[in-house]
């Protein structure tokens, strides 16, 4: 039998409530022995001051120490029982087996992650196993289940046997036949059940007529977490190659953003904004590219957010300038729009290359090449041309001050 010890991490957030200080009525000193301490009663305070000053306000030293060393036990065994095909928990300390509440009862509290460590060193989250409240509390405590999948991923073994599969299963099973939330506050972020209440503003639940698999105190209905869908508007889905199907009718209506009017100079309001699903999208059939003319966009530009909606019978090059040569050569060429960038309180194109016909690429590629060299010859003779000068400017001036040295003698003055 395989043995693996488990370790139960939690954070101690230790607090202690602010020093309070209460009024005391001045005593005559006539009343006071000298170099004795002043004793006051706690008579002389109403009930509700009394009651306040009898009760213990600040732990001591000794009331702290004696909490801290509770007994509470946060490393226990699981054995692989072979003939069960499966993971059971062995508290030696008491001599008890297949015993999760009772380990989870003397465990520390709150109990958010636990680890097991297998005899050849790989580490795993099971702490499905042992929360009983993960999917409620300890979830929200926890932190982002893919940095911690990242950070595991070096430590989950060589491979994944059956095994490790068969108990991934049973650790998802067991989340599944995790009762209904109790509460309408644990319903939200919930991972498999939801309340129209807290879906956001693009979510909406499909299909309509979507089962309830219950409902709350208040007879809310409660829907599966894979009802809630996110939608979207038109130019959104196309940023995703999408396209909104013929004769669809928004699934929801928003308002949208306030726009700003630069001729204006003022807000304009919000307008509606249509929502789609992903069922209502279809993939995006690029437009063909006919007699050399690229499709363009009103703006005239190419949307190629993704390849596949690069246009038929066209050519992308990410070649700088190459719209120039395609004017020298009266070549029809559009610039690629490949996303957006936000700065400067708007929203921004960002181009990357041109997009021509196909059958032009070798004669624009050539000329562009041909421009290149040219521009490199141009300016190195521009270069050549610089240092020529310069050393020209230099000889001219040691001919004019050895001409100035002789016609006034310099040398001898400066003696």
């Amino acid at each position: 039998m395989i043995r693996r010890d488990y370790e139960q991490k939690k954070k101690d957030k230790t607090t202690q409530p602010p020093d309070k200080t209460y009024p005391v009525k001045p005593t005559p000193a006539s009343t006071q022995s000298p170099g004795k301490k002043k004793i006051v009663k706690i008579e002389r305070f109403n009930p509700k001051t009394r009651k306040l000053l009898s009760n213990p306000v600040l732990s001591t030293d000794d009331e702290g120490s004696s909490k801290s060393s509770s007994n509470k036990v946060n490393l226990w065994i699981e054995v692989y029982a072979e003939e069960e095909k499966r993971w059971v928990s062995l508290d030696v300390t008491r001599g008890l087996l297949d015993c999760v509440p009772e380990i989870v009862q003397q465990a520390s509290s709150p109990m958010l992650y636990v680890l097991a460590w297998n005899n050849d060193g790989s580490i795993k989250d099971v702490s499905a196993r042992y929360c009983a409240d993960y999917l409620t509390v300890a979830i929200k405590h926890r932190i982002m289940q893919q940095w911690m999948d990242n950070i595991l991923f070096p430590y989950s073994g060589n491979q994944r046997t059956e095994r490790d599969i068969a108990e991934d299963r049973e650790l998802n099973r067991i989340l599944e036949e995790r009762p209904l939330p109790r509460t309408v506050s644990e319903y939200k972020n919930h991972p498999y059940f939801a309340l129209k209440r807290h879906l956001l503003k693009f979510e909406a639940i499909y299909p309509p007529d979507a089962p309830t698999l219950g409902f709350t105190s208040g007879k809310e209905p409660v829907y599966a977490r894979e009802c809630v869908h996110t939608l979207h508007a038109r130019e959104v889905w196309l940023k995703q190659a999408r396209t909104v199907k013929m004769f669809e009718t928004p699934y929801k209506i928003v308002s949208g953003r306030p726009k700003y009017d630069r001729a204006s100079g003022q807000m304009l309001p919000s307008q509606p904004l249509e929502l789609f699903g992903y069922w209502q999208t279809e993939e995006y059939e690029p437009p063909t590219a006919e007699n050399g003319i690229v499709p363009r966009n009103a703006y005239g530009n190419v949307e190629l957010f993704k390849p596949c909606m690069l246009p038929k019978k066209t050519v992308h090059l990410q070649l700088p300038a190459l719209n120039r040569i395609c004017k020298k050569l009266r070549i029809d060429c559009a610039q690629a729009v490949t996303g957006f960038d936000f700065h400067g309180g708007s929203s921004h194109p960002v181009y990357d290359g041109f997009v021509v016909c196909e059958e032009f690429r070798d004669v624009v590629v050539d000329a562009w090449h041909q421009e290149q060299e040219a521009e490199e010859q141009r300016a190195r003779e521009k270069y050549e041309k610089r240092v020529y000068g310069n050393w020209k400017k230099l000889i001219k001036g040691l001919l004019i001050r050895r001409k100035l040295q002789h016609k006034y003698n310099f040398d001898n003055l400066n003696q």
